[in-house]
């Protein structure tokens, strides 16, 4: 029905609207986003300015461009972001996973993104990341999102999502999160590929 930016357009206004009216329902996340200066985890105040997130482009349409680019569906790569950092720029993991997208430095910097601690270079890395597992995975976004969070090698063993509570607890936060943003379950996100010679 649509070429391969259309999709990615119609999907991108699909994603972008479902979050503006979610966000009209959480205006202190809202607010905080928009605020100049945050607080970090000692209560000290950060100014927002040296962020490349901060300025007049949205992040959560920073987030649909590069979710788009990858041929993600941007709804899907907010649930993500929303699941693993809670949209925290500086969140890191016990296990040394970091950004917006919980990205372990040597996986980013394996698929070309050595400074995985600068939030537009972990939002890159998460996404490829993201595009490689589905790809990998035949497009199942379950094996897919249990990969990220468990690794490949563990999916493959198991041939279905690990009997992990960690890996369990993220792919259910990651469904949960995108039913609220879409009204779809996990079987509804699209991958599609992205022909950047495409015209609208």
């Amino acid at each position: 029905m649509f070429g391969g930016r259309q999709t990615v357009a119609v999907w991108g206004s699909f994603a972008l609207g479902c979050l503006l009216a979610a966000q009209m329902q959480r205006p202190e996340k809202a607010q905080r986003h928009a605020s100049a200066w945050v607080e970090d985890s000692q209560g000290m105040a950060i100014a927002l300015e040296s962020s490349p997130f901060a300025g007049p482009t949205p992040f959560e349409q920073r987030v649909i461009a590069v979710a788009t680019r990858e041929g993600l569906d941007p709804a899907l790569v907010l649930a993500v972001v929303e699941a693993e950092s809670g949209q925290e720029e500086n969140a890191v993991s016990p296990k040394g996973a970091v950004g917006l997208m919980q990205v372990l430095p040597e996986t980013a910097a394996e698929i070309g993104y050595p400074d995985a601690a600068d939030p537009a270079s972990n939002l890159e890395a998460g996404c490829r990341y993201l595009a490689a597992l589905l790809e990998g995975f035949g497009g199942d976004v379950e094996l897919a999102l249990a990969a990220y969070n468990a690794g490949p090698g563990a999916v493959r063993r198991w041939g279905t999502v690990p009997p992990y509570r960690e890996t369990k607890t993220f792919v259910a936060r990651v469904a949960a999160e995108y039913e609220r943003l879409t009204g779809l379950d996990l079987a509804g996100a699209t991958r599609f590929s992205y022909d950047p010679s495409a015209v609208f």
